[in-house]
């Protein structure tokens, strides 16, 4: 125990040695979504028309290249308002589609390469897709001074419209390969990229599958009461921001407000015990708030994404050929 979180406080010292110079705080309480339909809220406005694939290269059975479209919920940057990520297609036509979504401040995709990447490519030939959060990687606004900055920040409304964003242009993208591809889809989410995979799962019915490893529930509590938020916790307390309120602007982002709409058989959650990033309590909260799918509970910290990544990757491929049966 003393070990996993000795790792998690030295990478944690790490991660802050980026963070916002100027304050973030900024609200409009008059557009904060407060009592309003979630449904509505999250509704995908439009199919997407059309999601540009551009192929470089080939590799055995795969083509590899990139993915871009445009986001169907504008935030008005530039940079931030095209989806782009990594694809990664085998020529069998009904493989298995696998959408990985990335954690928090990730500046690039190759921690969650490292987990799940050869193991798929080399023995199993699934699709794979590599999905970039709002103002992460090539997302990022020439304003910005690190990955993901302004996805979660002391800006209130701005952190509810960017999680908008992603859950929007996600299951539009979920939806679009539904329609052209045969395989069924899976969603893996990491960290902040759990998060996300498991709100959209209470919405997108979609989904095949969802694996989410070391995910958040409440951005309020994560904000609130674990180290990653402390320098936004500040910013929101010199602006007089008090944890209720916080609760109550970010409570329309929580997936524990609502059940899945896929089956729970399939369905894996993994937490670490230990973990410093996501406190163990509110990922119970999921847990039971959900019905308590299959879920594993390793005994390590947020750093078990590195440590325990090839336990990670056996426990989530298993989970995976048993429910999808290929």
């Amino acid at each position: 125990m003393l070990f996993s979180k000795f790792i998690d406080f030295y990478a944690l010292n790490d991660l802050h040695k980026d963070r916002s110079e100027e304050y973030q705080f900024r609200i409009d309480s008059a557009h904060i979504p407060v009592n309003v339909d979630r449904e509505m809220f999250y509704k995908v406005p439009t199919p997407l028309s059309n999601v540009e694939l551009n192929m470089t290269s080939r590799e055995n059975d795969y083509s590899i290249g990139d993915f871009e479209f445009k986001s169907l919920m504008p935030s008005g940057d530039e940079f931030n308002d095209f989806v782009k990520g990594e694809v990664y297609l085998n020529k069998a036509e009904s493989k298995p589609n696998v959408i990985f979504v990335h954690g928090w401040r990730m500046k690039a995709f190759d921690r969650v390469k490292k987990i799940f990447h050869h193991s798929i490519m080399n023995n199993l030939g699934w699709n794979m897709y590599y999905y970039t959060l709002p103002y992460h990687l090539e997302r990022q606004p020439k304003q910005s001074l690190y990955s993901g900055e302004f996805m979660v920040s002391a800006n209130i409304n701005r952190t509810v419209e960017s999680t908008r964003q992603a859950i929007i242009d996600l299951r539009a993208f979920i939806q679009w390969i539904k329609s052209n591809k045969q395989g069924p889809v899976v969603i893996v989410g990491v960290s902040l990229g759990g998060f996300i995979s498991n709100l959209v799962a209470t919405l997108e019915p979609e989904i095949d599958a969802l694996v989410s490893v070391f995910y958040s529930n409440r951005l309020s509590y994560s904000i609130w009461n674990t180290i990653p938020g402390k320098y936004i916790r500040q910013d929101l307390e010199h602006h007089g921001m008090n944890y209720n309120d916080l609760v109550r602007y970010w409570k329309i982002t929580e997936p524990n407000q609502e059940l899945p709409r896929i089956n729970k058989d399939n369905i894996l959650l993994i937490s670490a015990k230990h973990d410093q990033y996501v406190h163990i309590q509110d990922a119970d909260l999921l847990w039971e708030s959900w019905e308590k799918p299959t879920r594993y509970v390793y005994n390590c910290g947020h750093a078990g994404i590195v440590l325990k990544r090839k336990k990670i990757a056996k426990d989530t491929i298993s989970f995976l050929q048993n429910k999808l049966k290929r």
